[in-house]
């Protein structure tokens, strides 16, 4: 189910132009364009609800996997009917789909040897794909055509031209790929922890080293863009933020001059940027540099979710919570959310609570207050089972916010329950230099039960742990940049205001004494 609802959305985003393969004209009657448009409605969440639309008496069965099986058949012929010259593409982009399209014609044509018009295409293709920095194509279709003019027509001269060009392609494809593969290896490890990895350090590094000999002799988009990327991820370990917005501001420059719209990569560079504005505290800046990357952005991609959630986070961190909750609705309710991987959609979970203890403690003014109504805190805690394993990473994050909302909301039974369990998880994840502001912060509410949740008191008893923990600025941290979703020294004041002049004189809380 979740693929024919990914195609639906997909060809209705993109408004297929021909309609003949996937017949979408709501007069014609059929189960299958019946199907196909329940699907772009949102009638249907899993095959059982559209197994008894369409089959109530059988169930199903047999009939419903005939019907399913015909529809996404259709839906991926029309594929290729998706009009690329839409105004939300760059030039690149339509180029992409279009040079790919022909490419697909053009081993059609081979296979029935229609060599002619398969050479005539071939060529057009080529011209576009070098035009446009397709290196894997242009290598594909000089292959092809040294073929051809090599082996069937004897023609030295053009066989000597497209064997060189393919030589040439293929020296640059084996370096982008060496280039992509350091990338991954990289970013693997990062896909469901964010916890700060010091043998990267080295690993990345020497990938640097071995690319930018290469990347002085070639101007390769998907070689510099990895290189640039390696290079961001480096200067991220160390949370150099000066060093993130000075490579970031030299990637853009670099793709800027291109003789087309490098959107990927102007993103990236655009959101390395970002974050660096968010951590430096550069606010107007980071609204600049958003905006640009909000005019290259395609709603509903993966980029655009990823680049939501740091300028989610620019929000937070400026105080503009209500601007914070604007893009937060806006995130979830688009339809691609429910598509994402379940990392990435765990993170927008943990957003939630943010502004939910917001809304809890009048920070966030909204309209429609039965949204938080909705807020569950041990369903929050279900619904994050993925970053609850990172324990030096978004756990942090999870914890604090589930600890506040105790506080906020005066359990305090069960907060202390909860401290018990906090304190050795300081003493054995935290005592180290990446996460020394958690470690701080979180050493800091420990002391709202050791000081019977009395604001005076509490404020204290944590006196010595606010000096240690303003003497490490936000950044200058070594930590992952996600787990503060709000400065922990805005969260503190937050926290203290939650709390009143009143000894709390329930269960003894006076082991948590720092």
């Amino acid at each position: 189910m979740d693929t024919l609802k990914e195609l639906a959305l997909l060809l209705t985003r993109n408004k297929a132009k021909s309609i003949e393969v996937l017949d979408v004209r709501k007069h014609k009657e059929s189960k299958i364009n019946e199907f196909y448009y329940l699907l772009t409605e949102g009638a249907f969440d899993t095959d059982q609800q559209a197994a008894e639309h369409f089959y109530s008496e059988q169930k199903g069965g047999s009939n419903y996997r005939k019907l399913k099986a015909a529809l996404k058949q259709r839906m991926l012929n029309s594929v290729f009917f998706i009009d690329a010259k839409k105004n939300h593409y760059t030039d690149r982009q339509s180029a992409y789909y279009e040079c790919y399209k022909d490419w697909a014609a053009v081993n059609i044509l081979l296979g029935k040897n229609a060599y002619q018009s398969s050479l005539e295409l071939a060529r057009k293709v080529l011209r576009y794909a070098e035009k446009f920095e397709f290196t894997e194509l242009s290598r594909d279709v000089c292959r092809v055509l040294r073929l051809h003019f090599g082996a069937q027509m004897g023609d030295a001269k053009q066989y000597r031209i497209y064997r060189e060009q393919y030589e040439r392609y293929e020296a640059i494809c084996r370096w982008e790929n060496i280039a992509e593969r350091h990338y991954t290896d990289a970013m693997i490890e990062f896909v469901n922890s964010k916890e700060r990895k010091e043998h990267l350090v080295q690993q990345v590094e020497e990938a640097i080293a071995e690319l930018a000999t290469y990347c002085k002799q070639s101007e390769s988009y998907r070689l510099n863009m990895y290189y640039y990327l390696l290079r961001l991820i480096r200067q991220s370990m160390d949370n150099n933020f000066d060093q993130v917005y000075t490579v970031g501001e030299e990637m853009a420059t670099f793709f800027e001059g291109k003789d087309y719209t490098a959107a990927t990569p102007l993103q990236i560079a655009y959101y390395y940027q970002l974050l660096a504005c968010t951590q430096l505290g550069r606010f107007e800046d980071g609204h600049r540099i958003a905006q640009k990357c909000l005019s290259l952005q395609t709603t509903g991609s993966f980029n655009w979710f990823k680049y939501q959630e740091l300028y989610f986070l620019l929000a937070m961190h400026s105080g503009e919570y209500n601007e914070a909750y604007r893009i937060y609705v806006e995130v979830i309710k688009n339809n691609r959310f429910k598509h994402l991987p379940e990392n990435v959609q765990e993170i927008w979970t943990i957003f939630w609570a943010y502004l939910y203890y917001l809304y809890r403690t009048e920070h966030l003014k909204v309209e429609n207050e039965a949204e938080f109504s909705k807020f569950r805190l041990g369903r929050f805690m279900n619904e994050t089972p993925i970053f609850s394993k990172d324990k030096r990473g978004m756990n942090i994050a999870i914890l604090v916010v589930q600890i506040l909302l105790l506080i906020e909301q005066e359990k305090y039974n069960v907060a202390i329950d909860k401290f018990d369990s906090l304190q050795k998880y300081c003493a054995r994840y935290l005592h180290k230099a990446e996460t020394l502001r958690s470690y701080y912060f979180l050493k800091m509410l420990l002391c709202f039960p050791a000081g019977n949740f009395h604001r005076a008191a509490v404020e204290r008893k944590a006196a010595t742990y606010m000096k240690k923990l303003q003497a490490i600025p936000l950044e200058n941290a070594s930590q992952t940049y996600k787990i503060e979703i709000l400065p922990y020294e805005k969260l503190w004041d937050i926290s203290i205001e939650t709390v009143t002049l009143k000894i709390y004189k329930g269960r003894n809380s006076q082991k948590f004494g720092s």
